[in-house]
């Protein structure tokens, strides 16, 4: 079964401002409000976090006061089949701090998969999985000698080997096993599993 936007117009506005305001209120330090956009068995997979999301936003605060970022949301893309929907969204995550003795900007260009789910009347996410894509950086003061050693990257995955790297020179681990277009067969099958799970049919050709 495929859904159409027009089909589920009001639905699609009501995820969506669950969406936005989620990430809002993730960076403002909400955090007392951020558990209401999810529901309270939801799990979240990002670079450095895979789990519940108690346990998620327990260590959001902590990694806020220390290596904050910044998220920018594209338009998202919603499917909705009755009480249950998949939103893809484009987003970029935004860091500022020292590397390699020079300051710095970290960009990493990710899309967040979601299945949202409508319960009592209302929209949570469920489950949010992050897949990457690229990352890049650059020294915040144009002309910067920012270099980084020739081993630096060893181990670390192509689609965000900027953002391991980051992330483990500021004390925090990462997961090599996350969902990266490095991999496209196990993307393809993360949105196979995630359409099933919303009983919709995924658009045929190159997922990734």
């Amino acid at each position: 079964m495929t859904a159409t936007v027009s089909d589920n117009a009001k639905d699609v506005i009501e995820i969506m401002q669950v969406i936005i305001q989620e990430r809002q209120a993730r960076d403002r330090g909400w955090w007392e409000e951020l558990p209401r956009f999810y529901h309270p068995e939801a799990q979240i997979q990002t670079s450095w976090f895979s789990g519940p999301v108690s346990e998620y936003i327990e260590r959001s605060v902590s990694m806020a006061v220390t290596d904050p970022a910044y998220h920018r949301l594209g338009q998202a893309a919603i499917r909705v089949n009755g009480h249950r929907a998949v939103a893809e969204v484009p987003m970029t995550i935004e860091f500022r701090g020292q590397m390699a003795g020079v300051e710095a900007d970290l960009t990493v260009y990710i899309r967040l998969l979601h299945r949202v789910e409508r319960r009592e009347g209302q929209w949570r996410l469920l489950a949010s999985t992050a897949i990457f894509e690229r990352d890049t950086m650059a020294p915040a003061v144009p002309g910067a000698p920012l270099r980084l050693e020739a081993d630096a990257l060893t181990g670390f995955r192509p689609s965000y080997r900027l953002l391991s790297l980051w992330l483990t020179e500021h004390g925090h681990r990462v997961g090599t096993d996350r969902y990266g277009l490095d991999r496209p067969g196990e993307v393809d099958a993360l949105y196979q599993d995630t359409f099933a799970w919303a009983g919709l049919e995924p658009s045929r050709g190159r997922t990734p």
